[in-house]
């Protein structure tokens, strides 16, 4: 049984490293990606500043979602749920299921998120390029050239679903 084994390399990613994925959204490191797992699981570590985004309402076909909070506090909406993250909780949100996340405190959120499958990597690593090429002139064309890239990997965007304690995060800035 061994002899069908594929091995690959162990990996240790010190503290603060990892790599720098370009995201419109919030500072994002790739700890583990899908090629290093064999296409089964990517490893990220996002870094919310306080009072933004994280995600919209939206639900994978593709993937699993896993959330380990390291500092901060994360409201995460999961079905018809809100649900308030410290340190140390954990969350999985599932394929099938409707969710997002935001950071709704005055601290930095740091969480760890897991991926199943592998599909989603080619999401984050496509908005940033996707937004500049696009150039859009608001926040709703943004999100309209996300919820394009979004169809394409197997995620469905449902801003309809948004909780009111989260929107105040997903519109236009207030004006000056």
């Amino acid at each position: 049984m061994a002899d069908h084994v594929h091995a690959r390399p162990d990996k240790l990613v010190i503290a603060g490293a990892g790599a720098s994925i370009e995201n419109p959204f919030h500072p994002v490191r790739l700890l583990l990606s899908a090629e290093e797992t064999a296409g089964d699981v990517t490893v990220y570590e996002f870094e919310l500043p306080p009072r933004s985004p994280g995600s919209p309402p939206h639900t994978h076909t593709l993937e699993d979602e896993y959330f380990y909070v390291i500092s901060g506090a994360l409201s995460v909406m999961s079905g018809d749920q809100v649900l308030s993250l410290y340190p140390g909780d954990f969350v999985a949100l599932n394929r099938g299921n409707t969710h997002m996340f935001w950071n709704a405190s005055d601290e930095t959120t740091r969480l760890i998120m897991t991926t199943t499958g592998g599909s989603f990597e080619g999401f984050m690593n496509s908005a940033a390029p996707r937004i500049a090429e696009a150039k859009p002139d608001s926040a709703e064309a943004a999100g309209a050239v996300i919820g394009q890239l979004a169809a394409e990997h197997g995620i469905t965007i449902s801003m309809e679903k948004m909780p009111p304690e989260a929107a105040p995060f997903y519109g236009p800035p207030p004006a000056d």
